[in-house]
């Protein structure tokens, strides 16, 4: 979610001391906020209030015989807020750009004090990111989420989880990296991440501050990116095409799978057509030998504030999981009510055609739902 910037001066912030005329300055004290120097400083963040609901045991197939425990199937609330710190500043002898971008925790619950984080470097040849943040696979990916409304479809909050993974590509999520995107040339643009050491499959966790172990789930994870925004044949057009390779960890292998082969191509499109916005895409991987195919489509439109979405997502073919053809439909509106403040929901059926050995929870299939109110600043 982009949210709308707010930006500050440098303006310092005196206490309850006035200074008078002539008087020599002194140390800075506890009371005193002082500029921060050349650098501009801007704040943003939001906070999201949400509601849940329906057979999640079975969506996540964490029931009573679960290692983790049987989820609520009941009413349930839960938060999600973050804060965001963005320093920007350009060198006028160069022309070159440069900043940091931090986001906070701000949840009561949350163990991590920040989410993503990273330095960047921008100028004629591209823009350069340093630090904790989403690699290209993840974030140049186009398909059914991206028209998705509410908290993203098949890519959402909560509803997206299937237990052979939601039906985009696996990425290195928030794994400490280097990403770095060239100009646009005529719409299409390239995009280029490496991560040494991506500690859990489509997570963050684990890395970030200090020396990974020796074992991780994938190392020497390269992704690649082509992404053309234009118009093709009088239409607006989103299309990508994105990959990755590296090699696989004995921990992400399954008896009989005897590979330490990870790769992931997807490729996908949006666009909007007699008012109707349009996309989906289609992918394969192979995670140390747990291979699988699939494919997404989702279809939205808009009237005035409201947004309504629906989005599939379904596995075709796959070897090495428990499950083997897991699909999920999610349709989902939200609804500006005042300028920051959307509300929205969801409701999501899905399949994770799981083998009777293998649920934990005594069934595969069902319904869920979500409604939330969010506020940006």
């Amino acid at each position: 979610m982009r949210l709308r910037n707010l930006l500050l001066g440098s303006t310092a912030l005196v206490g309850a001391g006035v200074l008078g005329v002539g008087a020599a300055p002194g140390p800075a004290s506890a009371a005193e906020v002082l500029p921060g120097g050349a650098l501009n400083i801007t704040l943003s963040g939001f906070a999201r209030f949400r509601v849940t609901g329906g057979q999640l045991d079975n969506q996540y197939n964490q029931g009573k015989g679960s290692p983790q425990g049987a989820l609520t199937t009941g009413v349930d609330f839960s938060n999600d807020y973050e804060f965001h710190v963005l320093v920007s500043g350009k060198h006028d002898a160069t022309g070159l750009e440069y900043g940091a971008h931090i986001e906070f925790e701000g949840d009561t619950d949350q163990a991590f004090n920040t989410d993503e984080e990273w330095l960047w470097l921008r100028g004629g040849f591209g823009e350069f990111r340093f630090g904790d943040e989403d690699g290209v696979v993840d974030s140049d990916s186009i398909g059914a989420y991206t028209i998705a409304a509410n908290t993203g479809g098949i890519d959402g909050d909560v509803l997206a989880q299937l237990s052979i993974g939601t039906v985009r590509p696996s990425n290195t999520s928030d794994s400490t990296k280097i990403n770095y995107h060239s100009p646009s040339f005529g719409g299409l643009q390239v995009g280029l991440t490496y991560t040494p050491n991506n500690p859990v499959l489509n997570s963050g966790v684990d890395n970030g501050d200090t020396v990974n172990k020796r074992r991780v789930a994938v190392s020497n994870e390269v992704e690649g990116s082509l992404v053309y925004k234009g118009d093709f044949a009088g239409l607006g057009v989103q299309a990508s095409v994105v990959g990755s390779t590296g090699k696989a960890d004995d921990s992400l292998i399954r008896p009989g799978h005897n590979s330490n082969t990870f790769w992931t191509v997807y490729g996908g499109a949006a666009t909007t057509i007699f008012g109707f916005k349009l996309a989906g895409g289609a992918g394969a991987e192979d995670t140390g030998g747990l291979k699988r195919d699939y494919f997404n489509v989702g279809a939205g439109a808009s009237y005035g504030p409201v947004n309504l979405s629906i989005n599939y997502g379904k596995v075709v073919d796959s070897s090495g999981y428990d499950a083997n053809k897991p699909w999920i439909a999610i349709a989902g509106f939200d609804v500006g009510l005042m300028p920051g403040l959307v509300a929205g929901a969801e409701v999501a059926y899905f399949d994770n055609d799981l083998p009777g050995s293998a649920q934990t929870a005594g069934n595969d299939k069902g319904w869920s739902w979500l409604a939330d109110l969010r506020l940006a600043f």
